[in-house]
């Protein structure tokens, strides 16, 4: 984030900070929450018109991608979903096709889907706005997803993991971590966000595409050197699909349903999602705290060695 302060990032290597290991014993783990209530009161104290501007900027998002002035009413009714858009390495090359649908499925319920470009912020101002207007953030592991810090309480962020298989190349494998957080989650854990993790599958990588995820030659097609597919593969390098579908469940399950108990949320997550942070109460007791669903690491073996072929199902 191009805006964190100098004299808060010197501290995130403190005490409150985690390993993988006190990740998975639930503990505290607090420095990036406490960084992110910083940021926010700091804004906050600077601009007193901030949560003003927030909303006419939510409003103009509305007027901006066709929403009709009589349409809109109440822009705190609207839930805005930010599709993080790279132009250069790891370009969502379906993501107009997800606009599209979730226009189809979800605007009559008052969900817009926008595209979201950190790069075409020209101001920290501009920057604050275009993320604080949002209610989630959906995009591929990197750099941009950090700026999911400035959602407001309780807001949605789903990280979208890419294709590592181990019997290819399992470089980066951290990124696609699920029995523990990847890097983002250790910045969303413990706060009063919601951070989910997707793994896409084979069918998200469109390279080699004559061959299936089981046939012989897909590691020597993919890692070939001669037509540099094996950097083009690469995890940071490479372009990707999503299934459509997949925003749709995530958007109707999470973003458009209450969150009545930590157990509710787990339910809705567990045969498609990892939550690397959650904000819910649990049992009969009402207070909201922090909780993590990681996968087992059986679970997580099974996508890291391929034992399904396809992630999605």
């Amino acid at each position: 984030l191009t805006f964190f302060t100098a004299d808060k990032i010197e501290h995130l290597d403190s005490d409150e900070t985690c390993d993988g290991r006190g990740f998975r014993k639930g503990n505290r783990c607090t420095a990036y929450n406490h960084l992110r209530q910083d940021l926010l009161s700091r804004y906050e104290r600077k601009d007193p018109l901030l949560h003003e501007k927030i909303r006419d900027y939510r409003h103009n998002i509305l007027l901006e991608n066709g929403v009709a002035p009589q349409q809109i009413g109440n822009v705190d009714d609207w839930k805005i979903v930010g599709l993080t858009d790279r132009k250069a390495r790891r370009v969502w090359l379906n993501i107009d096709e997800v606009i599209q649908t979730c226009e189809t499925n979800f605007l009559l319920k008052k969900v817009l889907c926008i595209k979201v470009n950190v790069e075409e912020a020209n101001s920290t101002q501009a920057q604050l706005l275009m993320h604080m207007s949002l209610d989630s953030m959906i995009g591929i592991h990197g750099a941009q997803l950090t700026h999911g810090v400035l959602l407001p309480q309780e807001g949605f962020i789903l990280e979208i993991l890419p294709w590592i298989p181990h019997n290819i190349s399992d470089y980066g494998e951290w990124t696609a971590t699920t029995d523990r957080p990847t890097p983002l989650g250790e910045i969303f854990h413990g706060t009063n966000l919601h951070h989910l993790g997707f793994r896409l599958g084979r069918e998200s990588v469109p390279m080699c595409e004559h061959l299936g995820w089981s046939d012989r030659g897909l590691k020597a097609c993919l890692m070939n050197e001669t037509n540099e597919n094996n950097i083009k593969f690469n995890w940071s390098n490479r372009d990707f699909n999503v299934d459509v579908n997949m925003i749709s469940k995530f958007i109707a399950s999470f973003l458009l349903k209450d969150i009545p108990n930590c157990s509710r949320m787990y339910k809705r997550a567990e045969e498609n999602f990892v939550i690397y942070n959650t904000y819910c109460s649990k049992g009969e007791d009402k207070v909201k705290r922090a909780k993590q669903y990681f996968h087992s690491r059986s679970r997580a073996r099974q996508y890291k060695y391929g034992s399904r072929q396809d992630d999605n199902n």
